[in-house]
């Protein structure tokens, strides 16, 4: 029977910036906590020594004081293990004056709760429904077409997925907090901004709301290039979501991986 950790373990995340293990980077810079980062590319061999299909991200906990070391895999999952070890540990840590005084920001919230229900479904809803079902889809069958196959009439499907999705969890956003949870920024909206921004990137979500009002907020059914406008609501919580202290700085992060890479093949020329 495993036991639970109560200081913090020494954290690996493996993975490419440019890929899902951004959003772990983000959750660790947004918590505080010191890691290492190992740069690596799916199916590599360092991957493979850390993940049995040879994907990113992965994370390895090394809990010196149960002398244990796992591995935590999906980008979800490992955020939600992220924010209940901060919200536990730190919680041991707090007297009651720091309870009185200092308002906690609950990245995950605390388990069999009305507002961790919530958090699992948003989560689930974001990775199977906007991810999983839509961005994948584009992602394996256009970006890695050599690999997978091309498949242009998923990858019009996946865009349609994407769309609905998205209409469907901005009605989720709560208009006190500003984001997904009443209770403020959680582990959930590093997930839907990270989509929405990975979205953007590949030409699905432009970048600002239609100067005209009269636009219409959707593309049209089965043309794939065309971005689907942003509502203003949208388009001000992603703004918000750039604008926080941690996405700053795991994207600084991102910039120097890929300063490092090009140095690296110019190294080889």
């Amino acid at each position: 029977m495993s036991s639970c950790i109560k200081s913090w373990p020494h954290l690996t995340l493996y993975g490419d910036l440019n890929m899902r293990p951004f959003r772990n980077v983000w959750m660790l810079e947004e918590i505080g906590l010191s890691y290492h980062h190992v740069n690596c590319k799916p199916w590599s061999k360092i991957t493979k020594s850390v993940h049995p299909l040879g994907k990113v991200p992965a994370l390895v906990v090394k809990d010196d004081d149960n002398q244990q070391q796992f591995v935590v895999l999906e980008s979800a999952a490992i955020n939600t293990f992220l924010g209940d070890l901060a919200r536990e540990i730190e919680g041991n840590k707090r007297t009651n004056d720091d309870f009185n005084n200092e308002p906690r920001i609950l990245l995950v919230p605390p388990p069999a709760t009305q507002l961790r229900a919530k958090y699992d479904a948003l989560t689930l809803f974001i990775m199977t429904e906007l991810d999983s079902q839509a961005l994948w889809i584009h992602r394996k069958h256009n970006d890695l077409k050599d690999v997978f196959g091309e498949a242009p009439v998923a990858v019009v499907e996946a865009k349609r997925q994407f769309e609905n999705a998205l209409d469907a969890i901005e009605l989720e956003l709560n208009d006190e907090s500003g984001y997904l949870l009443s209770s403020g920024f959680s582990a959930c909206d590093i997930l839907l901004s990270n989509c929405c921004f990975w979205a953007q990137q590949i030409g699905w979500l432009a970048r600002k709301p239609p100067s005209n009002e009269s636009s219409s907020s959707s593309s049209m059914v089965g043309d794939t290039t065309i971005s689907k406008s942003p509502t203003p609501k949208l388009a001000s919580y992603l703004a918000r979501c750039r604008r926080r202290n941690a996405f700053v700085k795991a994207n600084e992060l991102r910039k120097d991986q890929a300063n490092e890479r090009k140095e690296h093949h110019r190294s080889k020329i």
